[in-house]
C-alpha cells in the first residue's frame, strides 16, 4: 500500500544572517497514493530541495511532512520506507547486477534464496534478466539506470523518489527509459515523487505537476490544464516547446468597446472580458509558436520578415521579425513557401492569446473571443 504526502508549510534555509538563502517558501500540498507526481523548474528553483525534505536528507526549517497520517518531519530516512533514485547512478563497479539489485535486502538481512527470487522477479521486470551476471560496466547508460531503479524498488517502498534520473542519458534513451519508469509506475504500488528541470519529462509522465520558481510552487495541476490555462507568465513561458511568445500591448477603450493593441493591429476584445480589463492600461499578450500561421501580407495582419528557418523534420521553427524589430518564433510544417528573407504577414485566432498582468504577470483570461 503506498503512502500520500503532505507536505504543510514547508520552509528550507541554508545560511545566515546576510548570507542566507531561502531555499523553499512557504510550501503547502498534498501528493496522492500511487500518483506519479513531478516537480519542475529551472535550476536552483528548490525542487531538489524539497524532494531531499521528504526523503529525509534534509530537514525543513518550519513545517511539517506527512506519510498518509504518520508525521515523519523529524523521522530519519531509513525509517521512512522510501527509496531513492539519484542523478548520479552510483552503482558498486565490482559487483553483478543480480548484487547490485539485491544489496538492499542482502544488508538488511534476508536468506540469499529470498533475495535471488526477488531479484529475478525485479530483473524480468526491467528486462535485465539477461544481464544478471555481468558488471556494470559492461552495461550501457540506460541499463545501468534501470539497475538502479532495481536496486530503489526492490524493497518495495511505499514512496520512490527520483532526482533527474534521466539528465545523463542521451536523448533517444531518455525517451527510451521514460516508457520504461511509465511502465513501472503501472506495475507496482509506489507512490513516485519526481524533479526534473526538463519540461518534457513532466509533461508526459505525471499525473500532475507542481511548477516551481524561486522556492515557490507556481501551479499545481494536470500537465494538460499547465499548458492549456497557465497560471501566470512564467508558467507559460516555461511549459511547452518552443517557448510562448509573450508581447507588451496596449489596452484601449474605445465608444464601442474595448481593443488590444498589438505589434500595431487593433484586436477587439469580447465583453465577457472588459470587467477584468477595467482600469489596465498595459497587458502583456502571449501566443504559442504552433498558434501562429504564416501567410501573404496583408490588411489587419502582423507584418514581418523571415529572419531565420530552422528545419526539424516535420516542423520548421520559423523566427520572424517584425517591423518594429520584434522577433516572434512561429512553428509552421516543414518546407512552407517563406524562406528566409521572405515578408510574410502572421495570422491567429482570438480564442489563442492569454493576456497576463504587467506587473503582476498573472493571466488575466485565456482568450479574448
Amino acid at each position: 500500500m503506498a503512502f500520500s504526502v503532505r507536505l504543510e508549510g514547508v520552509q528550507k534555509r541554508f545560511g545566515r544572517g546576510a548570507r542566507e538563502v531561502q531555499a523553499v517558501r512557504d510550501l503547502t500540498l498534498e501528493i496522492g497514493e500511487r500518483e506519479f507526481f513531478t516537480f519542475v523548474g529551472p535550476s536552483g528553483c528548490g525542487k531538489t530541495t524539497t524532494l531531499r525534505m521528504i526523503a529525509g536528507l534534509e530537514t525543513p526549517t518550519a513545517g511539517r511532512i506527512w506519510f498518509g497520517d504518520q508525521d515523519v518531519t523529524d523521522l530519519p530516512p531509513q525509517k521512512r520506507d522510501i527509496a531513492m533514485v539519484f542523478q548520479d547512478i552510483a552503482l558498486f563497479p565490482y559487483m553483478t547486477v543480480r548484487d547490485n539489485i539485491g544489496y538492499p535486502l542482502r544488508i538488511a538481512g534476508l536468506p540469499r534464496v529470498q533475495v535471488n527470487e526477488k531479484v529475478e522477479k525485479v530483473a524480468a521486470t526491467l528486462g535485465l534478466s539477461d544481464k544478471l551476471g555481468q558488471k556494470p560496466g559492461q552495461l550501457s547508460g540506460g541499463q545501468q539506470q534501470r539497475v538502479a531503479i532495481g536496486r530503489a524498488i526492490i524493497k518495495e517502498p511505499k514512496v520512490l523518489l527520483m532526482d533527474e534520473p534521466l539528465s545523463a542519458l542521451d536523448a533517444r534513451l531518455r525517451v527510451e527509459m521514460r516508457t520504461e519508469i511509465l511502465r513501472l509506475h503501472r506495475e507496482i504500488s509506489s507512490t513516485i515523487i519526481y524533479v526534473t528541470h526538463d519540461q518534457v519529462e513532466a509533461m508526459t509522465m505525471s499525473t500532475r505537476v507542481a511548477v516551481m520558481d524561486q522556492g515557490r510552487t507556481l501551479q499545481v495541476d494536470s500537465p494538460r490544464v499547465i499548458f492549456r490555462r497557465p497560471a501566470d507568465v512564467t508558467v507559460a513561458t516555461f511549459i511547452g516547446t518552443p517557448a510562448m511568445n509573450t508581447f507588451p500591448a496596449a489596452v484601449v477603450t474605445t465608444p464601442t468597446g474595448m481593443t488590444i493593441e498589438l505589434l500595431g493591429r487593433q484586436l477587439p476584445v469580447a465583453s465577457r472580458h472588459h470587467a477584468v480589463l477595467q482600469g489596465l492600461k498595459r497587458v502583456e499578450v502571449g501566443i504559442r509558436p504552433q498558434a501562429l500561421r504564416l501567410e501573404a501580407p496583408g490588411l489587419n495582419r502582423i507584418t514581418g520578415t523571415v529572419f531565420l528557418r530552422e528545419p526539424l523534420g516535420l516542423e520548421d521553427e520559423v523566427l520572424v521579425e517584425t517591423t518594429d524589430g520584434t522577433r516572434v518564433k512561429v512553428v509552421t510544417a516543414a518546407g512552407e513557401a517563406f524562406p528566409e528573407g521572405a515578408v510574410v504577414g502572421l495570422d491567429f485566432a482570438p480564442p489563442d492569446l492569454y493576456l497576463f498582468h504587467a506587473e503582476s504577470r498573472g493571466t488575466i483570461c485565456y482568450g479574448i473571443d
